[in-house]
């Protein structure tokens, strides 16, 4: 939700009275250096809303589009339209017990939890766990890695990225969910929004490296501090009540306290054919939140 460097492009490309043409004959890496440097600085805190350095970012803004000769495209007149957000900071407690006892799991060290609902408490006990692949459902690619089971109330347990399908020479299939590209299906944010339309209590994704192109290192700096979402009526109500992130290392222990071979059933995630697996585990979860309401 951080006010993105690329609104710079806007003001440093067009300087009045300027045709289309001579606007883009006039961007210059000078030019935008300069105002990245501006904005980048420590002056303006990382933009985040909320703060002091939103304010200054947008009054920013607001004199360079006064001096390119642009006229505000609010109603009232002004160049700014709020945005009502929540800043939510989670705090989350994750239990699992498997029929060899309990999962020894630690917060940051084994797994990152937050969630989006606009509430003081979420928390569900001994929801059932359940391994769904790659938690992709794709009619366009004849792929649904829930097969029809039910997960309404249970945690549901899932890879980053898109499933690998490879072709007959064995690389990555271009025609099936992008080859080496990410699809929408890959993103974290699809994998949250799957499991909460399948009714699920928690979605817990698998962190890889290689396959999320970044190391739990940014999970854990990312989702362990104030996030924001948009202040809708609901109160996200809908959305999964956990949102959260195992290492591999922990997901390898789950697996293997559940009588299960991670390596194998990832290799079975790839295919059409893979079927949801019931791990046999129960997961119970507790999020406290700090609310605060912020027009952005």
């Amino acid at each position: 939700m951080k006010i993105s460097l690329r609104l710079v492009v806007a003001l440093i490309t067009v300087s009045p009275g300027l045709t289309t043409l001579s606007a883009a004959e006039s961007v210059s890496a000078a030019r935008i250096l300069a105002h990245t440097r501006v904005l980048a600085s420590d002056e303006f805190e990382g933009r985040s809303p909320g703060t002091p350095g939103e304010d200054k970012t947008v009054a920013y803004l607001e004199r360079e589009f006064r001096a390119l000769g642009l006229q505000p495209g609010n109603p009232d007149g002004s160049f700014i339209q709020a945005v009502p957000l929540a800043g939510i900071t989670s705090r989350a407690e994750l239990a699992i017990t498997t029929a060899s006892g309990a999962l020894p799991l630690a917060p940051t060290n084994d797994y990152v939890a937050v969630t989006t609902r606009i509430a003081p408490r979420v928390e569900a006990k001994n929801t059932e766990v359940v391994f769904v692949g790659y938690g992709v459902v794709a009619p366009e690619y004849g792929w649904d890695d829930y097969k029809g089971v039910d997960v309404r109330g249970k945690t549901v347990v899932m890879l980053i990225n898109d499933p690998p399908v490879t072709d007959a020479s064995g690389q990555l299939d271009p025609k099936v969910f992008g080859g080496k590209a990410m699809t929408y299906y890959g993103r974290w944010t699809y994998k949250y929004e799957i499991a909460a339309q399948k009714g699920a209590a928690a979605c817990l994704i698998v962190h890889e490296t290689a396959p999320a192109a970044y190391p739990f290192a940014v999970v854990v700096s990312s989702w362990g501090r104030e996030n924001f979402e948009i202040r809708a009526k609901d109160g996200n109500a809908g959305n999964v009540g956990l949102q959260g992130w195992l290492t591999l290392d922990a997901t390898q222990r789950l697996f293997q306290a559940a009588g299960q071979d991670f390596a194998t059933l990832k290799r079975t995630a790839a295919t059409r054919e893979f079927r949801p697996v019931a791990l046999g585990a129960k997961a119970s979860f507790a999020v406290t939140t700090t609310i605060r309401n912020v027009d952005s």
